[in-house]
């Protein structure tokens, strides 16, 4: 604190506490100062350009009362552009490390795209090989077990360089905001300078707490999920986003649901549909048809106000005292969540993702197993999870099975106690491939004035792995949107699950080591003077 003169005072604060937003943040300031008694002023200065100025309140501690807060607008010189010089030799040099990156990444991605043309080729020609006894089951467990490893090894392979791109690109991030700051602002900086008048009942400390909403910030929920047998652990994290131009130093954080943009319910307009008239005009939008007294209303101040901020402007004792606040999840009635966070954070205004660590969820799950006939892959394994009591917020995923990185995808939002699926990746344990076995035309005698052609397919299914495992088996047969095409007669050795538009659907468990058979038949037949489109196989 230094006493400027015997009017005003400078006071010296620091930030204490932040709560994140959804798309912004209010900040907790405090300091403490001797003042005289009398009236007199205490100001704070050289906060954000970012704050919001109708959202500041002030409290404190002490003998006196508060007054007017006032909210000033000061601007700077701006500094050397040499500074701007050396931000833009380090972006091309950061530049040139992210391209060899990137060149690394696409060389990996180029070997296990080689890999998996390789594993598609052994896995056609291996029942040829075996059928005429060159080969047996221990070169196929061998096979595959060197297929899980090397793609393993791709997989961590371009996660660690996936990983460092990141890290490149926050970087690059960061040096192109600040070359923007000097190209949006060439001549001044501007900051905020908080005005308090003081009425001092007598002389002695007094401690004050300013707090503001400011924008610049944001945070999005992000989730590292380890499968595990009968299990999933999700680690919810918070990425913080802090562009405010302060750096939070050892600061108690709380990360909240919360978004400063107002919500509203939009109702539903008709949906007109009408014969087509060629050349005709276009009907009226409803808006257009809606009296303009209605049209201003929709847009109006009203209907797009922000949140009511509007500080205090009556006088108010400043005794009160501050209540710690509690680490703890908390929801709200209408729903938002927040966490306050234990220990201190630091994050500097750098505009880089800042993982912080919500919560961490365990959770039951099943394993699945997914094939599909239109699918190249083969067999997809997938764990089924059944979430607990809390919401899961919408957000990236990295997801590994047993600590082992296999994949990224994106969670959507999931409402407590709902089921959802995650962990789709290829299981090289288990194989199953659909053969035709017989294709012919029915004899015209039997079909009079019609054609007919006559299929008999078998689907193989086979487990390697050492447990039974459930199995959803998806095949597609033709389904006729014409009366002059009939598919019919349809049977198979194994009663399907369901039937739908021609997509057949099996659900199975297979024993380890087991081969299980599909084998079924149809008919299509359809009048000799039509043709069917797309041709038959």
């Amino acid at each position: 604190m230094l006493l400027t003169d015997s009017n005003f005072v400078k006071l010296a604060t620091t930030i204490d506490k932040v709560v994140v937003y959804l798309d912004g943040a209010r900040v907790y300031r405090s300091g403490k100062t001797d003042l005289k008694k009398g009236f007199q002023i205490v100001k704070i200065e050289g906060l954000t350009k970012h704050l919001l100025e109708d959202s500041v309140r002030v409290s404190g501690k002490g003998k006196g009362s508060l007054g007017a807060i006032d909210i000033e607008t000061v601007y700077t010189e701006e500094v050397s552009h040499e500074a701007l010089q050396k931000l833009i030799k380090e972006k091309e040099a950061l530049e040139k490390e992210l391209d060899a990156f990137q060149e690394q990444l696409a060389f990996t991605q180029r070997q296990s795209e080689r890999m998996k043309i390789l594993s598609e080729k052994f896995a056609q020609e291996f029942p040829q090989w075996f059928a005429a006894g060159e080969t047996d089951l221990t070169n196929l467990s061998s096979f595959i077990d060197f297929e899980s490893k090397k793609n393993t090894e791709f997989l961590k392979t371009i996660q660690k360089t996936n990983d460092k791109i990141e890290q490149l690109e926050k970087q690059l991030n960061t040096l192109q905001a600040k070359i923007d700051d000097f190209h949006i602002s060439p001549h001044q900086e501007r900051t905020y300078t908080i005005s308090i008048s003081i009425d001092a009942a007598q002389a002695g400390p007094f401690s004050f707490e300013v707090n503001y909403q400011t924008k610049r910030v944001s945070w999005k929920p992000s989730y590292d999920i380890d499968l595990q047998k009968e299990k999933a652990i999700i680690k919810g994290q918070a990425q913080i986003i802090n562009q405010t131009l302060e750096n939070w130093k050892d600061v108690s954080l709380e990360i909240s649901t919360a978004v400063f943009k107002p919500l509203r319910v939009v109702e539903p307009t008709p949906f007109y549909i009408d014969i087509f008239v060629p050349y005709a005009r276009p009907p009226p939008s409803p808006m257009a048809l809606a009296p303009k007294s209605a049209v201003k209303k929709a847009y109006s101040k009203e209907a797009r106000r922000k949140p009511d901020m509007a500080r205090e402007a009556e006088e108010e004792s400043i005794d009160a005292l501050l209540e710690t606040a509690k680490v703890e999840l908390k929801e709200s009635a209408t729903g938002v969540q927040s966490f306050e966070l234990s220990g201190k954070w630091s994050i500097p205004s750098d505009g880089n993702k800042h993982p912080v660590t919500l919560t961490t969820y365990e959770l039951k799950t099943k394993k699945e197993f997914y094939w599909s006939s239109t699918d190249g892959l083969g067999v997809i394994a997938q764990d089924k999870i059944t979430n607990g009591d809390a919401v899961i917020l919408g957000g990236k995923a990295k997801v590994y099975s047993k600590g082992e990185f296999i994949g990224e995808t994106i969670l959507k939002k999931v409402a407590p106690r709902e089921e959802f699926t995650l962990g789709a990746r290829e299981e090289f344990k288990m194989k199953v491939e659909k053969k035709l076995l017989k294709r012919e035309r029915v004899k015209s005698g039997l079909t009079k004035g019609k054609r007919a052609i006559m299929y008999e397919y078998e689907l193989i299914i086979k487990n390697f792995r050492k447990e039974p495992s459930k199995i959803t088996i998806k095949d597609v047969i033709p389904y006729s949107r014409s009366e002059r095409i009939k598919v019919k007669d349809f049977n198979a050795g194994i009663e399907p699950k369901k039937s739908n538009l021609g997509i057949i659907t099996w659900k199975l468990t297979v024993q380890p080591d087991e081969e299980v058979k599909i084998p079924y038949k149809f008919e299509v037949e359809w009048e000799k003077d039509y043709e069917i489109t797309p041709p038959l196989p």
